[in-house]
């Protein structure tokens, strides 16, 4: 037995099984090719309403994304047509690039072989990673920003600083986290020059190319500032209150949110894995301390940075937004079994992982499934059903997918009206009443919601009882109702 598990044959096989689980998996859900969702749709319909130079400008539909993604994805759309496949290509791509990426980079912090592999089958199984490879949203690009930038960092250091500090200024126009990433590398290879008193022409080097850049982001940033003050109230849960009285719910939840596919084990205990995992990371950090600073600020300082972000209200720490420090949450975490059971014991806690991991990784992938958005349903439903003389009537949450869509399946009905966010039931029904009551209505209600902002579902159906004909589609999910004379 001991002869097999040091045979690097072995090993070799063991890393590609787990290359063509995680490739498996990801193109699974890339060829599921699930609806459009709210964000997506509006996205999609940004890019294809817009000129190349007005996707550096604000968008429509309150949605915000790294201008070259969508310029990019543009020539995609133009080259190979308007599908959900192609507009999620770019994504997919950096999901599948990730993953060799951070096997390399795990190679940095992690000395025992089967440590490494434990480390790139938690990357390969993570529900969220696997999610967002086949979703037109540009967080699988933030993971490869981290995990790309550290790894240029323990290559080149202090060598060739210049073209490292134009890869770097770069990426900002594809990933906005990927600007936490810079300054993290900015602050701890300053800190390093500071204290040897060496390298300060490269890091001098390293930082112009950034500086500049920066000037041309910032004027960006200018341009789509009503958007960025929708964002941060959508996400204002994530900010770190002044008294730090929500910071343990928002570490548990995220580390959780990390570790996702293992929230199917134990559900009646909510908080007890994350908890664990929470401490085993930090062990793990502590472990990366003691044994070389260096590479413990290099990992760390992002999620620091974050936090400070997150109490100053700029970025906020929670959900998808903290996707980017995945990689960085999975070495502290495998750093401490490393530590803990030594080497010798590193293949039996690779396979112990493997064994824990069957239950929540099957369960995760038909939940991910079974996420998605039933605006096309909802919109078939309509197509299907309408008559020459119906009105539409969209809520703002449901005119991107319907505009999408209805490109896509040549749906042009000759009345739609698109209701504003509503806030008050009694003023909405008011509204309702004054509607003609000759005519017959279609309401497309999505399930996005924005704070604030009236779930509009409870008064169409009051008002909808009265009348001779009310019919209710795809119940709360995303509904649609037909009211007729």
């Amino acid at each position: 037995m001991k002869r097999i598990l040091k045979n690097a044959k072995f090993f070799h096989i063991l890393l590609i099984l787990i290359f063509a689980l995680a490739l498996f998996l990801r193109a699974d859900m890339y060829v599921f090719n699930r609806p459009f969702w709210f964000d997506e749709a509006a996205l999609a319909i940004n890019v294809l309403d817009n000129s190349f130079p007005a996707l550096f400008k604000e968008l429509s539909y309150f949605q915000s994304a790294p201008p070259m993604f969508l310029f990019e994805t543009k020539v995609l759309i133009l080259l190979f047509g308007d599908s959900e496949r192609v507009f999620r290509f770019i994504p997919f791509l950096a999901s599948l690039l990730s993953l060799p990426l951070f096997y390399a980079f795990s190679r940095y912090f992690l000395s025992n072989p089967f440590s490494r592999l434990s480390a790139l089958f938690l990357f390969a199984i993570n529900t969220n990673l696997i999610f967002y490879s086949g979703e037109f949203k540009p967080y699988a690009l933030d993971v490869f920003a981290l995990i790309s930038f550290l790894l240029l960092v323990f290559i080149f250091k202090f060598k060739k600083p210049l073209l490292c500090g134009v890869l770097f200024a770069l990426m900002l126009w594809y990933s906005y986290a990927s600007g936490i990433v810079a300054l993290c590398v900015i602050l701890v290879l300053l800190s390093l020059v500071i204290k040897t008193k060496k390298h300060k022409k490269e890091l001098g080097l390293f930082i112009l190319p950034q500086t500049l850049n920066f000037v041309f982001f910032v004027l960006h940033l200018g341009a789509i500032e009503k958007t960025r003050e929708f964002m941060g109230a959508l996400w204002s849960y994530g900010y770190i209150a002044p008294d730090f009285s929500n910071f343990f719910t928002l570490l548990l939840d995220n580390v959780f949110y990390i570790f996702h596919p293992y929230k199917f084990i134990l559900p009646q205990y909510p908080y007890f894995l994350p908890l664990l995992f929470s401490l085993l990371c930090i062990f793990g950090a502590a472990t990366l301390l003691r044994a070389n600073r260096f590479k413990f600020y290099i990992l760390i300082m992002p999620y620091f940075v974050l936090l400070v972000l997150s109490f100053l209200k700029i970025y906020p720490y929670y959900d998808r937004m903290t996707l980017f420090l995945t990689p960085v949450f999975i070495i502290l975490f495998v750093r401490a079994f490393e530590f803990i059971f030594k080497k010798r014991f590193g293949v039996f806690v690779f396979f112990a992982l493997v064994i824990f991991s069957i239950y929540p990784v099957i369960t995760s992938q038909k939940v991910m499934k079974n996420l998605p958005s039933q605006d096309l349903y909802t919109f078939l439903k309509l197509k299907e059903n309408y008559k020459k003389g119906d009105i539409v009537i969209l809520n703002q949450t449901s005119l991107p997918q319907f505009l999408y869509y209805g490109r896509r399946y040549s749906f042009t009905p000759e009345c739609v009206r698109v209701e504003k966010m509503q806030r008050s039931a009694d003023e909405y029904l008011m509204l309702l009443n004054t509607l003609d009551k000759d005519k017959n209505y279609w309401f497309m209600v999505s399930s996005v919601k924005f704070p604030n902002v009236l779930d509009t579902r409870e008064v169409i159906e009051f008002w909808g009882a009265d009348r001779v004909k009310f019919k209710h589609y795809n119940k709360r999910k995303s509904d649609l109702y037909y009211v007729g004379k």
